[in-house]
């Protein structure tokens, strides 16, 4: 074989052997919108374009509470909504706030900490749905705080991280037991403080990333906890044999539809994105194939499931808040 023919045969075996490897890594450089329509647009929210606000979720219900209004300041209304119709709820009875956390538990919905704007909060409430009421429960243990995180396993909450105005952030977790109305530290692996991190749920464990320290780098760190033991998962920045991507995200909004958990929008670094991001707990691994957010890509936003669902309602970018509500079907 002359030195033409070599040439030309090694020339092959290299475009063959890129192509295996592009296969086998999963690029974040590649296009996230070339496939079916995922996302289309629901029922818009019924009262101010907002960001900020809280929420939780009973029996296929989304509640949204308080939040940030723009000329107004911060708010203490409430909306339910069950895929088709949004309605009003009573009015949360705290002080008003932004940024607080929310979560569901036996039947009844609780909102707690947050920001009025010039001053951080400890106090929690439960609402019952069945009488349309609020109930104060035992304060926040933990110092007053705002964009922190929560999540429901169990008969059990757990509310940590977060921030404060002096740039305090957080690496604490606590435990609500709604039967004694009390708290409880637990104890925590985590390599950063942070706040406006991400928490979703898939079966019996409970999944934390992302979020914003005090670094020009946004945290990497991301773990499941089943209840009793926190687990060291695979970083949301990886680039090795099997895969490449980014995940570090802060304020950004999460939802679950069947094993899998999705990341949407948010800010990475100085930007705000529109992608979506899915993790996969039995690969522990995340791919970006889904259709981005089409239109009014937002941060501080609400995120939550109904009925197989995904949905995200108001949010911000820039100085416009938002009161419109997409609806995402996993078709891809």
């Amino acid at each position: 074989m002359n030195k033409k023919n070599w040439l030309l045969l090694i020339f092959a075996c290299a475009i063959t052997l890129t192509s295996f490897n592009s296969c086998s890594k999963d690029d974040d450089g590649d296009t996230t919108d070339t496939g079916p329509t995922e996302w289309v647009r629901s029922i818009v929210f019924k009262n101010d374009p907002r960001n900020g606000a809280a929420s939780f979720t009973i029996n296929n219900n989304a509640y949204v509470v308080g939040g940030f209004v723009r000329n107004e300041g911060v708010v203490n209304d409430g909306s339910s909504f069950n895929g088709s119709t949004w309605s009003d709820i009573q009015d949360f009875p705290g002080q008003a706030r932004q940024m607080a956390v929310g979560f569901a538990i036996n039947g009844k919905g609780y909102i707690g900490t947050g920001s009025t704007g010039t001053d951080d909060l400890n106090d929690f409430y439960s609402y019952d749905p069945a009488t349309n009421a609020w109930t104060e429960i035992a304060p926040f243990p933990g110092r007053a705080r705002y964009g922190a995180v929560a999540f429901t396993l169990g008969n059990y909450a757990y509310v940590g991280l977060g921030s404060t105005r002096t740039d305090a952030r957080f690496s604490d977790f606590y435990r609500y037991d709604p039967a004694n109305n009390t708290w409880t530290e637990i104890s925590v692996p985590f390599r950063y403080k942070k706040a406006f991190a991400f928490a979703f749920v898939i079966g019996d464990r409970a999944y934390v990333g992302g979020g914003y320290t005090n670094s020009t780098t946004l945290p990497e760190d991301f773990y499941s906890f089943d209840g009793t033991n926190w687990t060291a998962l695979n970083d949301l920045n990886r680039d090795d044999n099997s895969f490449t991507y980014d995940v570090r995200k802060y304020n950004a909004s999460s939802f679950v539809i069947g094993n899998a958990g999705y990341v949407v929008s948010g800010r990475s670094g100085s930007s705000i994105t529109a992608s979506v991001w899915k993790y996969e707990p039995s690969s522990d691994s995340w791919t970006d194939k889904h259709q981005a957010l089409p239109a009014d890509s937002r941060e501080k936003a609400v995120g939550f499931s109904l009925n197989g669902k995904g949905y995200i309602t108001t949010g911000l970018n820039g100085s416009t808040n938002f009161d419109n509500t997409w609806e995402f079907t996993q078709v891809r």
